[in-house]
């Protein structure tokens, strides 16, 4: 059984502020709860169906454990199909230092949808970039849906909120992207810098773009309008890196 308080928290963890309060957040799903083992994070407990101990005993966290039966999971779940189980975790908030950018880091800027976030963040992952820095009014990394969209990618990629416009500073080379037909570029070239991404509909705010030394841009082919921003970033980093 889990207590009512519990019971309570769990809800509560879908409000920004309550995570913010209380430096906890919730990962629902078996990959983010394997992922959780071999991270920096530290589980304050889990909740797991039966089915799922039996099967991933030996890899689950081994602390504050409490085994339930999969329909009682998914009434207490912030997910509408949730029979797996999730872990209360708590928050990690990285310093931002000018020492941790690599080759190649992404900015984000004011990036509003949760879903989003956690796609650029697993897309990261996948390429091997270590570090993402958002404004400072993006989306919360702990908002359940960027950690459920990230798989687990979350435990791996250092994301930090900063004010963008103190960042970049003249040494860095700060690369724009836009949907501006005029700015494509050869992305071969690009071996080092902050690749900016900007919000879902405005896109990059104009008081940042004094510091883009260059801007790029996919090349259209038909009719749309515009790419959604995550399927953007992997477009522009599968470019970077792809052969």
């Amino acid at each position: 059984m889990i207590s009512k308080s519990k019971l309570k928290l769990i809800k509560s963890l879908k409000y920004k502020k309550t995570r913010d309060e209380l430096n906890l957040f919730l990962v629902e799903g078996l990959k983010g709860i394997l992922e959780l083992n071999d991270s920096k994070y530290q589980v304050e407990f889990t909740v797991i169906s039966k089915e799922i101990f039996n099967s991933y005993k030996k890899k689950l966290p081994k602390q504050n454990l409490h085994i339930l039966e999969k329909d009682e999971i998914n009434k207490y779940s912030l997910l509408k199909n949730n029979k797996v189980g999730f872990c209360v975790v708590r928050s990690i908030y990285n310093k931002f230092s000018f020492e941790k950018l690599e080759n190649i880091t992404l900015a984000l800027d004011s990036l509003n949808d949760p879903g989003n976030l956690g796609t650029i963040i697993r897309t990261a992952d996948w390429y091997g970039i270590k570090n993402i820095i958002c404004s400072k009014n993006s989306v919360d990394i702990y908002n359940p849906k960027v950690i459920q969209s990230s798989m687990g990618s979350f435990s791996r990629v250092n994301v930090f909120y900063e004010d963008l416009d103190k960042v970049f500073k003249d040494n860095i080379k700060v690369i724009g992207t836009t949907s501006n037909q005029m700015m494509i570029n050869d992305f071969s070239k690009i071996k080092r810098g902050i690749i900016l991404f900007g919000n879902e509909s405005r896109g990059i705010n104009k008081k940042l773009e004094k510091h883009i030394n260059q801007w790029i841009s996919i090349k259209k082919i038909g009719g749309a309008e515009s790419l959604n921003v995550s399927v953007s970033c992997g477009i522009i980093l599968n470019k970077l890196f792809g052969s």
